[in-house]
């Protein structure tokens, strides 16, 4: 009977944050759905406002070393919100280390309980290189993850942008519902 609870209880746990992005050649996708490049975030105890207010507050609270700023916004429906990370990982690309800084965009739209988040603009650039790290493509161009017949190169890489932007979505969630505040990282 123990062992039904708690297996009962971790599956509950998971459909609870069970949308997570996943590194593919195309880019980050929906893990349970990977036509999808979006999450939805649901907070069903919450009103439209509640969640857009939330959200404002979540971003104007950034952490010291992100550089994360409001570009867009129409009240209660729509935030656009830029955010930079200067040497954000270092990545091995056939033995030469590789300091990678980041940039990206992170729309945000607000509906009836729930906040569609989704990353529509990601830009990887190698510090002091004129090269990229990319999702796919050509080892003499860019740095792909998957090199052009689909083959996964870089995994660390893959797993560390997993972990970084689920990351993300996971503390803007706990933000969104309440379950953790700006003061809760003092």
């Amino acid at each position: 009977m123990k062992k039904i609870l708690l297996f009962n209880l971790l599956i509950l746990n998971f459909i609870g944050f069970s949308q997570e992005f996943e590194v593919t050649q195309n880019g980050l996708k929906n893990k349970s759905n990977i036509e999808n490049g979006f999450l939805v975030i649901s907070a069903s105890k919450k009103s439209t406002n509640q969640l857009y207010q939330n959200a404002i507050e979540y971003v104007n609270g950034k952490p010291k070393e992100l550089d994360r700023v409001i570009k867009e916004e129409i009240e209660n429906e729509y935030l656009l919100v830029e955010t930079t990370i200067p040497q954000f990982m270092r990545v091995n690309n056939s033995g030469e280390k590789l300091d990678i800084s980041i940039k990206y965009s992170t729309e945000l739209k607000f509906k009836n309980g729930k906040v569609r988040y989704e990353i529509t603009k990601l830009d990887m650039s190698a510090d002091n290189r004129d090269r990229k790290l990319s999702f796919k493509g050509n080892i003499w161009i860019d740095y792909p993850i998957y090199d052009q017949k689909g083959k996964l190169r870089l995994k660390a890489t893959k797993t560390n942008l997993e972990n970084y932007f689920n990351s993300q979505v996971k503390e803007l969630t706990e933000f969104l519902t309440g379950e953790k505040t700006n003061e809760d990282d003092w």
